[in-house]
């Protein structure tokens, strides 16, 4: 989706060249892509932030302990890591020094600078991805994700992790790797790039510009999780483990819905239509880099559950405040939380620290724009950057200390899982699972209160979620402890109890029927167990899930955006399974109101069976409220090469309007293309009969769409 500013930048540089040549000068660029200040110190520029009321900013590192900071994150001992880059924007080629660096700071006192700042890999070629994992450090550098044995050191004593990966753009490679208490790691993607990427099992995914994925620490599977966006760069997870994501040029923030296909500069959706959007502006930039949930209780209330967004081509850290509609969330605009006097203030990266307070990776530049200013500009800088800490000080709010997990007994590790800070939580569930993977499976006794017997408090809530993973990464959570979750009293926790059944690939066991245990959570009150729940069914596909699907849909409201689109995603998973149109026409003949829902999602399922199915809603003239053209196509593009004759009969029979007819004709025209055929003569006949009609009528719009079809045909 173009946004205008977009628009005018390519504008601007298509008209670059002949400027130059006429008036042999540069280009002048508007502030917010050169700024015309010269750099500041750290400490001048600390002195140029406004933030609200009773907020410090510290600052926590700087050149010339660290380049130009791309990704933070932070280990269960509280240290924070950040990959740095003196190459970008080009690329170390072969044969060439690689001079960028993973570090990691250390603040032993707790004012919030780091006292040690210690090079743990360096050789590295515009590294961005990083996470601590157990044995060492998972980063990315072209054109790899490799670990780092447990000490760091140079980079060819890294083990490759997952191979390769493309670097066309430097702006947009694997970025923001998020752990997750599911035990997975979650990554963006970036813009323009082509990867082909595969872990031990031999699953591999192929991705083209802006996608999300996900992928085990030990380098042993990888998984598409969304499709599209532009440049995703950030990612950040809420309490109830929904993923949102920073992404530049099309909005700020997404809501990712797993399996979704999301905007891009062109690309398709899967039929379907986009995933839904969560926000209706823009912040005043179209360049995005990093996004934060704030989950703990070091800022004011107004504060908590809320997202804090990166924007570097402006210079500022917005904000803006959920309001749930079903399971739906609506970005309302807040005053910005961070702005800077000082225009070389560029946030690419955000992180909630285990602290409770805000982390801020600054790019500190006069120059952003990877497109928009050539790379080649004299301006651009390469050396500085900062990392700032943002703490609360007013009332009598302190910031945390940081916590090494790694001396903690077991015991302590549970009751952290309580914590008000979803980044400590995280970090002590892979610390305890860390801790107890030897001692379960020599069938030791887990510790007390992993799993409370639950009152709907917070903190117990907290701890019976992320205990449950924990026992379930561990050896599998047992039929009666799955059945007591059911019927929890938080809604949190039914949420993450359904999430962790649908990552189970088999669903028989002896004494509990799982299937029906899920199908039972889409009537559930809380609209998240029932998005959970029909994403479940949708990885476990069975015909009694049909019904139950359908009626989700008709009974969700429409403001419930995120809800729709995943039970649309269930029912389309469902029809992947030739044998599963069968049980559709069964179906429709106990109930005729579910076939223009099922023909809906039947174009995004892309089989020779949906084909027939679109086909038969055709000729019935029963699509509901699927798009004609988008139908015609996929009956013309997925039908059996025997049934393909059916398709052109059906759609020259149809009686339709002259626009709808010209709609048809391209549909087909377009789907016989991509089968590597041409329209038959008679459909060829049909189309110059139209074309010479609209291009006869007196009505421009006619005229139009005739000389659209006479050019496509």
């Amino acid at each position: 989706m173009l946004r205008s500013s977009w628009a005018a930048c390519l504008s601007a540089l298509i008209s670059m060249p002949a400027i130059h040549a006429v008036q042999a000068q540069e280009p002048v660029y508007p502030p917010s892509l050169v700024a015309p200040t010269e750099p500041l110190t750290p400490e001048q520029q600390q002195t140029m932030f406004r933030l609200p009321p009773g907020f410090e900013i510290q600052l926590v590192a700087s050149e010339p302990d660290i380049h130009k900071p791309m990704n933070l994150n932070f280990d269960a001992q509280g240290r924070l890591y950040v990959t740095s880059s003196l190459e970008y924007p080009y690329p170390a080629g072969e044969g060439s020094p690689h001079r960028d660096t993973l570090h990691v700071l250390v603040d032993a006192n707790g004012d919030g600078r780091a006292d040690r700042v210690t090079r743990l890999v360096d050789g590295l070629n515009i590294p961005l991805g990083v996470t601590p994992i157990d044995g060492g450090v998972l980063y990315y550098s072209i054109p790899n994700i490799y670990r780092t044995p447990p000490d760091g050191g140079p980079h060819e004593k890294s083990e490759l992790a997952y191979s390769e990966f493309g670097y066309r753009d430097t702006h947009g490679m694997a970025n923001s790797f998020t752990r997750w208490i599911d035990g997975w790691i979650y990554a963006c993607h970036g813009f323009a790039n082509d990867s082909q990427v595969a872990g031990q099992d031999g699953h591999q995914v192929t991705m083209h510009s802006g996608n999300t994925f996900r992928m085990r620490a030990d380098g042993s599977r990888v998984e598409q999780y969304t499709h599209g966006q532009v440049n995703p760069f950030g990612l950040a997870f809420d309490p109830l483990g929904n993923l949102f994501s920073a992404d530049c040029h099309t909005l700020p923030i997404y809501q990712l819905l797993r399996g979704a296909w999301y905007p891009s500069f062109g690309k398709p959706h899967d039929g379907l239509g986009f995933g839904p959007t969560m926000i209706g502006h823009d912040h005043g930039s179209t360049g995005i880099g990093g996004v934060v949930y704030y989950a703990a209780d070091r800022f004011p209330a107004e504060y908590r559950d809320t997202v804090f967004i990166g924007n570097p081509v402006t210079g500022k850290v917005n904000h803006d405040r959920l309001e749930p509609h079903g399971s739906t969330f609506k970005a309302i605009e807040q005053p910005d939380f961070i702005t800077c006097d000082d225009p070389w203030f560029r946030p690419v990266d955000l992180q909630l620290g285990p602290d409770g307070a805000l982390y801020v990776a600054d790019f500190y530049n006069c120059i952003i724009g990877h497109y928009e200013v050539p790379l080649t500009h004299p301006r651009r800088d390469r050396h500085r950057g900062r990392i700032w800490r943002v703490v609360y000080t007013g009332g009598q709010t302190k910031p945390a200390t940081m916590p090494d997990l790694t001396r903690l007994p077991a015991e302590k590790l549970v009751e952290l899982l309580g914590a008000d800070n979803l980044t400590l939580r995280v970090l002590a569930t892979e610390e305890l699972v860390g801790q107890l993977v030897g001692w379960s499976a020599a069938g030791g006794k887990l510790p007390d209160g992993l799993l409370p017997q639950g009152d709907d408090s917070q903190p117990s809530a907290w701890r019976r979620a992320h205990g449950m993973w924990v026992v379930e990464r561990l050896k599998g959570l047992d039929d009666a402890t799955v059945e007591r979750l059911a019927d929890d009293p938080s809604a949190l926790v039914r949420v993450h109890l359904v999430k962790l059944l649908a990552e189970r690939p088999d669903w028989n066991t002896p004494d509990i029927d799982i299937a029906a245990l899920v199908r039972f959570k889409l009537d559930d009150p809380d609209a998240f167990v029932r998005r959970a729940a029909a994403d479940a069914l949708g990885r476990h596909p069975d015909p009694a899930n049909l019904p139950l699907l359908l009626d989700l849909w008709s009974s969700t409201p429409a403001e419930d955006t995120h809800l729709v689109h995943v039970a649309r995603m269930a029912l389309r998973d469902q029809l992947l399974a030739p044998s599963m149109y069968a049980a559709a026409q069964e179906l429709i003949s106990q109930n005729d109101s579910y076939r223009g829902r099922l023909a809906d999602v039947s174009l995004g399922v892309h089989t020779p069976m949906a084909a027939e199915f679109l086909l038969a809603c055709l000729a019935d003239d029963r699509l509901g409220g699927a798009s004609l053209g988008s139908a015609v196509y996929e009956a013309a593009r997925y039908a059996a090469e025997n049934k393909l004759g059916n398709v052109f009969q059906v759609a020259e029979g149809l009686d339709l309007r002259p626009n709808e007819q010209r709609e048809v004709l391209l549909a087909l025209h377009r789907a016989v293309q991509s089968r590597g055929r041409a329209l038959p003569e008679t459909t060829l006949g049909w189309a110059g009969r139209l074309a010479k009609q609209l291009l006869t009528d007196d009505r421009p719009g006619r005229v139009q769409g005739g000389i659209e079809l006479a050019r496509e045909l």
